[in-house]
């Protein structure tokens, strides 16, 4: 017999009343990616199973732990993993337009073929979807970074690369993007043998 599974309630509640939760629940925070998953699959990006609204978590009804499955792991606020139509994996990043206006047009400049350029390390925008209509919350598509401890170098010469485009981005650039993402690489620079 299966669990009784309502999509829309089985997330996270912060209300002391609140009926307790066993873990896994959709976090307020991933509410928004749920709620603008078939926008973006009209765009041509399937985001993954947790996000989608007929999303049954595939712990229910087992003996499996929710944090060991796929879609027990829950994404940052901001920026989410999608995969392409093209099977091309990518990340989608929300920015809110009015309390970020800079962002999309400084990133449209850095990824412009006015700046190409082997000393430009900027990570490039792919595509900027627009916000739904009654929304201010635009998408850039960029390509899927990962953090460098899942990565970790593994020659001397990699990681001296690597500080040398830092250094190098930061010394000849007037826009220093300061961020956490500068420990990050982009995935289909790794080699598959840590994925394996």
């Amino acid at each position: 017999m299966s669990t009784l599974f309502d999509p829309e309630t089985f997330t996270v509640s912060y209300k002391p009343d609140a009926p307790k939760k066993k873990g896994g629940e959709l976090l307020q925070v991933e509410v928004f990616w749920r709620k603008h998953c078939r926008f973006l699959e009209d765009h041509g990006y399937t985001l993954r199973p947790r996000y989608q609204p007929s999303w049954r978590p595939s712990w229910l009804d087992t003996s499996k732990n929710w944090i060991k499955c796929e879609d027990g792991v829950f994404s940052g606020d901001s920026l989410i993993d999608a995969t392409r139509t093209d099977g091309t994996l990518v990340m989608i990043k929300a920015i809110h337009r009015t309390r970020s206006p800079d962002e999309i047009p400084v990133g449209k400049l850095l990824s412009s073929e006015r700046l190409a350029s082997p000393r430009n390390h900027c990570i490039p925008y792919l595509e900027i979807i627009d916000p739904p209509e009654g929304s201010d919350e635009a998408f850039l598509v960029l390509p899927l970074l990962v953090p460098t401890e899942l990565a970790p170098f593994e020659t001397i010469g990699e990681a001296v690369e690597f500080f040398r485009q830092i250094f190098e981005s930061s010394c000849t650039s007037t826009i220093l993007h300061t961020s956490k993402t500068i420990n990050i690489l982009e995935l289909r620079s790794l080699t598959a043998s840590i994925w394996a």
